[in-house]
């Protein structure tokens, strides 16, 4: 053990770089022992190289779960470094107290430390430590379940990755983003993060980063249903958690195990290993978010063995911890417990009511997976009628397909398949109307898709279609209509191309006199669309007014023209569309909350043409039929290849456009090569490249500004609010990106 015997800055220092050896090797144990051992010497010095000191022992106490003597020695180091003038070393130590106050539950106060040691790197072009500090930002709003904003955060600070050059920070940031990913149920997508954040992590010799991965990376695998893929991983992470210290991540890890083994009918090692979380989780606090965690997951698995009231006091418990600590998520699993337990003990209509407040919670807590296993719950549950179990049940459907979860897709298919089904009756001239607005397809998820359609279509669900332009949501929206109201009206609107002025008069009508030039009353589309589909497209580009107008009218089923008092009541099937992320909006207020959850009873994603090459043929052959030229003799396999090997920016509407350019020019050159004439239409093949990780960030970036200068009219210190960004971080990307806001407009 070494020693300190004088408080010289050389002795110090060389102290300081000691105690960088101990938590560079995780040896916190011995870093503490050490401090100990000195501290009357540590305690007493003025420098800033005891504030170093402090600082460091620190950040070891915190790793061993000792929060309270971590934030007292790292005030300490605060103190000692603000008196000094010690910028860098005072961001670092606002980065420590950041951290303690976040393990400790503290998160208010652990965000403004954040963005105080955030601020200190930039205003010292500290890019390295800015991006470590918007890292730990990002991951403390992922805590806080707020997603949107870690997406934000995260985003600047891959830019700053990218300007360093830095794969240690990209292997973290692939990390979060793949979680961030996990909890909005997109699980595919957080797989590729995870595997390279696991692959990265392992190459740099990032022990404890590598088991993290492989902790989030098995979960994933686990709600996939790849139980046995989930316990190889799990077995990685326990093997690196074997070398490091870190009790939080141990308790995770059982916590894990604990969930994979009574998912898998092993009750008896679940009760084992999560008894063993529990103990560990209420070592570090027992009024914390991860012991309340531990016994939600206590309470399920006492649930799926039939023990009712041990199940019962363990979700009471939780409950009680996590209304304090604030952790919706975990709330909404344990309402959902307690649903189960109420109807169990015939409670119908509290089982009702705690269902209904648990989805209601996991909504607002932006976790799609575990509201999609909610609704499975209440898709079974006796507590609803026969439409709202087909609806929750195609609801959890619409999150499972989002996430690529197959082995779910098939569980909700059994589930559909004993379900008491409102089937759709043979309407006159259905199956005439639906042949002629045949959806062509041969991707397995729109056939899922358009078979769900054909039972959604007797309900009264509004359908929310999403997708880039021209993959063919119009073309969707008359397939439901020819399935579900063939005989009435199908009427279109697109949202963005009738001026603001315009919309509402054309939209709910008016009567005569309501405004200059209104000398007739006016029938608006809402009752054009009475007995039949009315389908608004771009509804992301609905003024908000207007979007308040139109949530009225939806849920009132009655419309009141302009300048008129008489309520006309109306009969209409809703179809939707957008191009737009509305989620996204509604996250950063662009975009109605109450809106989007009634417009987006189903919601299907229309994968752009590129993600399902599969359809080019069948689309091809289609088009064809309708050119003379083209349809007497078949394309020849280059022309083919070219097509399918095509990116299709345009999507669908591109393809049918480039079909009719080959026609004319084959038109025009009556004994050309077709071959030819398609390299012309084409242009050079050239490379078909997706866009970089940095290079979607960047677009990404681009779009969040533009929507959040529009939405404060240029305001850069309100759209900075908005992000959750610095008003100068805001400047920078204006310039940056070429955005300028001359003459109030953006180019």
């Amino acid at each position: 053990m070494r020693v300190i015997t004088d408080t010289a800055d050389g002795l110090l220092a060389a102290a300081a770089h000691y105690l960088e050896e101990l938590l560079a090797a995780r040896d916190f144990s011995g870093a503490v022992k050490y401090y100990e051992a000195n501290r009357r010497q540590l305690e007493t010095a003025g420098s800033a190289l005891a504030g170093r000191i402090l600082r460091l022992v620190a950040r070891a106490h915190l790793a061993l779960a000792s929060y309270p003597t971590a934030l007292r020695l790292a005030r300490m180091a605060q103190a000692i470094h603000s008196e000094h003038g010690d910028t860098l070393e005072l961001a670092e130590t606002f980065l420590t107290v950041a951290e303690v106050l976040r393990d400790s539950g503290e998160l208010k106060q652990a965000e403004k430390a954040f963005r105080d040691a955030e601020s200190i790197f930039r205003r010292n072009d500290c890019a390295e430590g800015q991006s470590r500090a918007l890292n730990l930002l990002a991951g403390l709003y992922f805590r806080q379940n707020d997603y949107r904003n870690s997406l934000t955060v995260l985003m600047e600070a891959i830019g700053l990755a990218k300007r360093l050059d830095d794969r240690k920070k990209l292997a973290y940031m692939m990390g979060n983003i793949g979680r961030i990913q996990t909890f909005l149920g997109e699980f595919a997508e957080a797989k590729k993060h995870l595997e390279i954040n696991l692959t990265l992590s392992e190459e740099l010799g990032q022990t404890l980063e590598a088991a993290r991965a492989a902790l989030s990376l098995g979960y994933v695998q686990m709600q996939e249903g790849d139980f046995a893929g989930a316990e190889t991983t799990f077995q990685k992470a326990a093997a690196g958690l074997r070398r490091v210290e870190s009790p939080r991540d141990q308790v995770i890890l059982r916590t894990y195990l604990g969930e994979l083994y009574y998912r898998s009918e092993r009750a008896a090692e679940a009760a084992e290993m999560l008894e063993s979380a529990l103990a560990a989780a209420e070592a570090i606090g027992r009024e914390t978010t991860l012991t309340g965690r531990v016994l939600r997951h206590l309470a399920e698995a006492s649930l799926r063995v039939g023990h009712d009231r041990v199940a019962a006091r363990y979700a009471a418990r939780a409950l009680a911890i996590l209304a304090k600590t604030g952790e919706m998520v975990e709330q909404g699993a344990v309402l959902k417990v307690q649903a189960i337990l109420a109807e169990r003990g015939g409670r119908i209509a509290e089982a009702r009511e705690l269902f209904v407040k648990a989805l209601d919670t996991l909504h607002q807590s932006g976790v799609r997976f575990e509201k999609a296993e909610a609704l499975v719950a209440a898709g079974q549950s006796a507590a609803f009628d026969p439409r709202k179990r087909l609806t929750c049940l195609f609801r959890a459907e619409e999150y499972f397909r989002r996430g690529g979860m197959q082995r779910r897709l098939e569980e909700i298919d059994r589930l559909l398949a004993g379900t008491d089904r409102l089937r759709p009756g043979d309407a006159p001239g259905a199956a005439a109307r639906t042949s002629e607005v045949e959806f062509l397809t041969a991707n397995e998820q729109i056939k899922r898709f358009k078979q769900q359609l054909s039972y959604v279509a007797k309900s009264d669900l509004p359908v929310l279609l999403t997708g880039e332009t021209g993959v063919g949501k119009d073309h969707m929206a008359r397939y439901f209509h020819a399935i579900c109201r063939p005989d009435g009206p199908f009427v279109a609107v697109n949202c963005a191309s009738i001026p603001e002025t315009l919309l509402e008069s054309e939209l709910f009508g008016y009567a005569k006199g309501a405004f200059t030039g209104a000398d007739r009353d006016k029938e608006g589309l809402f009752v054009t669309a009475n007995g039949g589909v009315l389908y608004l497209d771009e509804i992301g580009d609905m003024p908000p007014t207007l979007q308040a107008k139109l949530l009225g009218v939806l849920e009132s089923r009655r419309v009141v023209p302009v300048g008129s008092t008489k309520e006309v009541p109306l009969d209409i099937r809703l179809v939707v569309a957008t191009n737009r992320d509305l989620q996204a909006m509604v996250e950063r207020g662009l975009f109605r909350r109450d809106l989007y959850y009634r417009i987006s009873g189903i919601t299907f994603h229309l994968p752009p043409l590129r993600d399902r090459k599969e359809d080019i043929p069948l689309l091809l052959r289609h088009f064809l039929q309708n050119c003379r030229r083209l349809a007497e003799s078949p394309l020849p396999a280059d022309v083919i290849h070219r097509f399918v090997e095509y990116a299709w920016p345009g999507n669908v509407r591109e393809l049918n456009n480039k079909v009719k350019r080959l026609e004319v020019m084959a038109e025009l050159a009556a004994e050309g090569d077709l071959s030819e004439l398609a390299h012309a239409v084409f242009g050079d093949p050239g490379r078909d490249q997706r866009s970089s990780l940095f290079e979607q960030v960047e677009r990404f970036e681009r779009q969040m500004l533009i929507e959040a200068l529009l939405a404060t009219g240029g305001n850069k210190s309100e759209a900075a609010r908005i992000l959750g960004i610095h008003e100068a971080t805001v400047r920078t990307k204006l310039k940056r990106y070429g955005i300028s806001l001359e003459g109030g407009a953006l180019n």
